[in-house]
């Protein structure tokens, strides 16, 4: 008999409508069918992600979390930390699923499982908050909280829509912050009533603009920035911009940088990955380039 893969499999059971635990045994039993010795840990508490990774991910093979995107954001947080990381695999079970959605892993998740049976582990870029990791987004301003406000009833029942309907509400509602911001050699200042430095093709369910074009692997990441809306044009057209739509907006910065740095006139809050990120004055962020290995559908050229 050959020598199996150890695979570590940590999972949450109440991430967005639990459409993982029914399919547990049927994921396990591909899994072990494909080589891997399985070990399934259902996380019991928040935070467990975090130490079951710090603790034991480095006597594993390959590491596959199952949860939303907070889930996935914690595990590459502690993966980051680790002396060896183990290949990381994505089972989607969250409300959006930003980041899987990004590297083009199924939401369905016994095909996101025969995806992790037959993939070759290949590079992706993290983000570097201070002395934090985020997958695919650090944000400060309107929508961002949207995440983690929005109740955990209303994500199941719509999904998605759920952030579009909170984020919403908050245009015009978030006062803007003064900032100065430092994107590679380029320095911007002005009041911004939001600010993302993202690494996703979409982000609460809204898509990055084209134009701009999204590689995970590239070593830069994507940063928008929305000065301060005065009229209810302004509103209209940033909310056609997020769409995707054709509309152009005068009040968008966009620009593709290695690495930010934020100074604020007062501590503002941000959020990691939809998760509270804590408040900061200053802030230095940097593309950590192919920091980890992930599981994921081969579809050529960059991801």
């Amino acid at each position: 008999m050959s020598l199996k893969r150890k695979l570590l499999l940590i999972f949450n059971p109440k991430s967005g409508v639990q459409r993982f635990t029914p399919y547990l045994f049927e994921i396990i039993d591909k899994l072990t069918a494909a080589g891997f010795l399985v070990t399934a840990y259902p996380t019991q508490a928040a935070g467990e992600v975090r130490q079951m990774i710090a603790q034991y991910a480095e006597g594993f093979d390959y590491l596959v979390c199952s949860g939303g995107d907070g889930t996935i954001s914690e595990a590459i947080d502690a993966l980051m930390r680790l002396k060896k990381r183990p290949a990381f695999g994505i089972i989607p079970s969250g409300t959006v699923n930003d980041f899987a959605v990004s590297l083009d892993i199924p939401k369905d998740v016994l095909t996101a499982a025969d995806v992790i049976t037959g993939a070759v582990p290949r590079p992706v870029d993290v983000g570097r908050f201070g002395d934090k990791h985020f997958s695919y987004v650090a944000a400060f301003g309107m929508f961002t909280d949207v995440s983690y406000s929005t109740p955990q009833n209303t994500k199941n029942m719509i999904g998605k829509l759920a952030y579009f309907v909170e984020g919403i509400k908050r245009i015009g509602a978030v006062s803007p912050t003064y900032c100065e911001v430092m994107l590679d050699d380029e320095m911007v200042r002005g009041e911004f009533s939001l600010g993302v430095v993202g690494n996703a093709h979409s982000i609460a369910g809204f898509k990055i603009p084209e134009e701009i074009g999204v590689h995970m692997d590239d070593g830069l990441f994507e940063v928008l920035l929305v000065r301060e809306l005065h009229t209810i044009k302004d509103r209209q057209e940033l909310i056609s911009y997020l769409l995707n739509q054709d509309t152009k907006t005068n009040s968008a910065i966009l620009r593709k940088v290695r690495k930010a740095s934020f100074h604020f006139a007062t501590p503002t809050a941000w959020t990691l990955d939809g998760d509270f990120g804590g408040q900061v004055e200053k802030i230095y962020i940097e593309n950590q380039h192919h920091a980890i290995e992930v599981l994921m559908p081969f579809i050529g050229g960059n991801t």
